[in-house]
């Protein structure tokens, strides 16, 4: 066999066709863009606009009811007034105990929306189209965090603002009512900032190690369940035991800690039901920790998950 003969035959056989396709010849924003871009996408999916009817249910409904009572108050502020005013006991919503009373309704969010911004890639495998462009795995990881972050702490605010409008209409000077209210309201602001990074990275952390949503929301409805429970029950057991370091085991509970947090935002004391051992600060920084913690599970879980 001559060498022009064994080029041939060691040579790929293939021809190349141009279907016509046009090259993209505008400029190329890079990685920030990307990563931008998958947030404000992802902002949207929470919410379920550019979906169907149905996706925008949940979302639009559970936000709706924690903030139902905040607007009622609003809409009933001159009656409040009237009867204020009278000297009649009224009993309003606060902007430092508003998220205590209907947390579970925020939890019922998380349950509802993070398994939508997580799952879905996972489960039709297109996580291989993200990470072979400019965004990266941590990117990607962050970005859902963000647009979860963001949308629970707009559902957070909104009642907030709410209040804070009907507090001062029950005033009769209302220049002056929006002076005194203003520094009773702005503690919301962080508070609902932590809280809002809390339970977004725990929820979307957790969700991320199922494809399926029953799954992820199985799942999350059982560790704030059992991480609200268990804590409480052993501390509750071993406080007659006299067990002195029990009352640590009150910062693992998600929704008890960010309350605990929220009081220390308002310069609020703790109530009797909060070991006496631990003041406000320890729930700040244990929900820090919390954030931080189920932040690194996340980006941990993106780095090795298949792609």
């Amino acid at each position: 066999m001559s060498a022009g003969n064994r080029l041939t035959a060691s040579s790929p056989a293939g021809s190349i066709y141009d279907l016509g396709y046009r090259h993209y010849e505008g400029k190329r924003h890079g990685r920030w863009y990307a990563a931008w871009s998958l947030y404000v996408e992802s902002l949207r999916g929470v919410w379920g606009f550019g979906r169907p009817m149905s996706a925008k249910a949940a979302p639009f409904i559970l936000a709706g009811l924690y903030s139902f009572f905040a607007f009622l108050q609003l809409a009933f502020s001159s009656t409040l007034a009237s009867e204020i005013s009278s000297g009649q006991q009224v009993q309003l919503f606060a902007y430092d105990s508003y998220f205590t009373t209907f947390s579970l309704l925020l939890v019922l969010f998380c349950v509802a929306q993070a398994p939508e911004v997580v799952c879905r890639d996972q489960r039709y495998q297109v996580l291989s189209l993200y990470f072979t462009r400019a965004i990266g795995r941590a990117d990607y990881a962050l970005a859902r965090v963000a647009s979860l972050s963001t949308a629970l702490f707009l559902a957070l605010i909104v009642p907030m603002i709410a209040l804070f409008v009907g507090d001062v209409l029950m005033k009769p000077d209302t220049i002056s009512a929006i002076g005194d209210e203003l520094p009773k309201a702005l503690p919301a602001i962080p508070a609902d900032l932590l809280i809002a990074a809390s339970m977004a990275s725990i929820s979307l952390a957790l969700s991320s190690y199922s494809p399926r949503r029953a799954y992820s929301a199985i799942g999350l409805i059982a560790y704030f369940l059992l991480m609200e429970a268990v804590p409480a029950i052993i501390y509750a057991v071993a406080n007659h035991g006299g067990w002195s370091s029990a009352d640590k085991l009150v910062l693992l509970t998600p929704i008890t800690s960010l309350t605990g947090a929220t009081d220390w935002f308002f310069g609020k004391a703790l109530t009797s039901d909060y070991p006496a051992t631990l003041g406000p600060a320890a729930y700040v920084l244990a929900c820090l920790v919390s954030v931080g913690v189920f932040s690194a599970i996340l980006l941990f879980r993106y780095r090795r998950i298949a792609a």
